[in-house]
């Protein structure tokens, strides 16, 4: 007789999916929003400098550095649409 059912992963259990509120909720570091976004360090500053992508600032002073949620991105990107 064959058995039928899910295959075994070595008793490991599946990780559930990654909710969409949850990826959107996902901080990026600068590096990773440019990676995100396929624009250099220079366009990321001057968009975040004019204020036109959201960031976060995390801490204070010149050494403060900067976060984006993955969602504004998102949403920016998209209102880009020509």
């Amino acid at each position: 007789m064959e058995k039928t059912g899910a295959v075994s992963n070595s008793g490991r259990q599946p990780r559930p999916a990654e909710s969409v509120s949850d990826a959107e909720n996902q901080i990026l570091t600068s590096r990773e929003a440019r990676e995100m976004l396929k624009i250099g360090r220079t366009k990321l500053h001057e968009l975040t400098r004019r204020q036109e992508i959201p960031a976060y600032r995390i801490g204070s002073g010149r050494t403060s550095g900067l976060r984006y949620l993955r969602g504004d991105l998102l949403r920016w990107l998209y209102e880009q649409r020509v």
